[in-house]
């Protein structure tokens, strides 16, 4: 495939692609947290946003994974409904569509956040969300302190976004060590879990946490192109391993533009 990281840094016209894939009034529409009966916790990161959103649609990805629901969510949705479009005006075979297709799976330790969030996305969009309310526990991978959601969607991504969970909806401890202590970061274990199950092609962005983002990259198992932002904003890993046969070998040249 091409580059994977010919977006680590953000156009100066971000601002602008913002505004030009509708972005700006989807979130601001979204973002009337009175008028929807809720309020916002948080502000939207337009940056974030921006890159996430560019990432999903330049890479063409099919099905998304989330950890940690919000706003991310809503702009996946919205990258997944216009890949569709875009799938279904080319020449591409039916038949390379995965049988997730187009569907971003949302997985959230607070079923209130999770409600609010999901309540925020346009009804046309929510036809390419599953939502999944998890508790996460403490538990340890290879004998290192971690923490995993105890129920993922039974679905495999082609694109993860790692943003959640918040340590203070972690549960539990081991030796006496927990993650409400305010300078233990966050560290999620569920993709070493999943590990196994990737296939060529995969991209995963973390937002932030580069201490989980280090773990991770000190832990897999397989072969990844990986990149840290320098300014610790963002990580980003690419699966690269050679096609698994055909079907994943026609995905990945779609999925690079050479149809």
């Amino acid at each position: 495939m091409d580059n994977a990281f010919e977006h680590t840094e953000l156009l100066d016209a971000a601002a602008e692609y913002f505004r030009a894939e509708g972005l700006a009034e989807l979130v601001a529409s979204s973002h009337s947290g009175e008028a929807n009966g809720y309020s916002v916790a948080l502000e939207p990161d337009i940056d974030d946003l921006v890159r996430l959103h560019q990432l999903v649609r330049d890479r063409r990805a099919f099905t998304v994974l989330e950890f940690g629901t919000g706003f991310s969510t809503l702009v996946i949705a919205d990258a997944l409904a216009k890949n569709a479009d875009d799938f279904a005006s080319s020449d591409a075979e039916v038949e390379l569509l995965p049988a997730d297709a187009f569907r971003v799976f949302t997985v959230d330790a607070s079923e209130a956040w999770l409600t609010t969030a999901i309540a925020r996305i346009p009804c046309g969009l929510q036809t390419h969300v599953v939502a999944t309310h998890s508790p996460v526990r403490v538990g340890t991978h290879n004998g290192q302190l971690c923490h995993f959601y105890e129920n993922l969607p039974n679905m495999v991504p082609d694109f993860i976004y790692l943003d959640g969970p918040d340590p203070q909806d972690v549960s539990g401890g081991v030796n006496g060590m927990d993650f409400s202590h305010r300078e233990r970061t966050v560290m999620s274990g569920d993709l070493l879990l999943m590990e196994p199950s990737f296939v060529p092609g995969l991209m995963a962005l973390i937002d932030g946490r580069t201490n989980n983002a280090r773990f991770l990259a000190n832990n897999f198992r397989r072969s990844y192109d990986w990149l840290e932002d320098p300014g610790g904003q963002f990580t980003m890993f690419e699966l690269a391993e050679p096609p698994l046969g055909p079907r994943n070998r026609a995905r990945l040249a779609y999925c690079a533009g050479e149809d």
